[in-house]
């Protein structure tokens, strides 16, 4: 199963969102952009909460305009609630982040874009390395077990 980053944005960042998702999948990664990830006629509110439940990492895109979203901080809480490692990245000067989770270190995108943009990609990236990994020794221990098992029987 694949390594999967669940992008939170005002739609108006959409294009820092597009930006965002194309450097997670360089990373191996699959990012879900509500905006591409969900198709028309979909409840956009239950595949939101689904996607966010399901997610590896949450990655929070955090401006004057996420501040003002109706469905930001609610996406937040979702994430919050379900345990997800949140990763915010604060895209202004002066913000401070939200609520419960103010207190967590932030990654300032507007200091050095092209810095914090590669720090993040490698973040996903080794996060998806360590899921594979772990994945194929969850698959070299389920084959053990059925290996043992076949030699008990025989």
């Amino acid at each position: 199963m694949a390594y999967t980053v669940f992008v939170s944005y005002s739609t108006r960042d959409l294009a820092r969102a597009t930006q965002l998702g194309e450097l997670i999948r360089r990373a191996r990664a699959v990012p879900y952009i509500a905006e591409y990830s969900t198709a028309p006629g979909t409840v956009l509110s239950a595949q939101i909460i689904q996607a966010i439940k399901a997610c590896d990492l949450f990655v929070l895109l955090w401006s004057t305009e996420s501040q003002q979203s109706e469905w930001v901080p609610q996406e937040i809480g979702v994430a919050k609630g379900a345990n997800k490692p949140i990763m915010p990245v604060v895209l202004h000067a002066g913000l401070s982040l939200p609520g419960f989770i103010n207190d967590l270190k932030y990654l300032p995108l507007y200091r050095d874009p092209g810095a914090a943009l590669a720090w993040l990609q490698e973040h996903v990236f080794a996060s998806a390395r360590r899921k594979e990994q772990n994945e194929a020794w969850v698959i070299l221990g389920v084959g053990a077990a059925i290996l043992l098992a076949l030699n008990q029987n025989d």
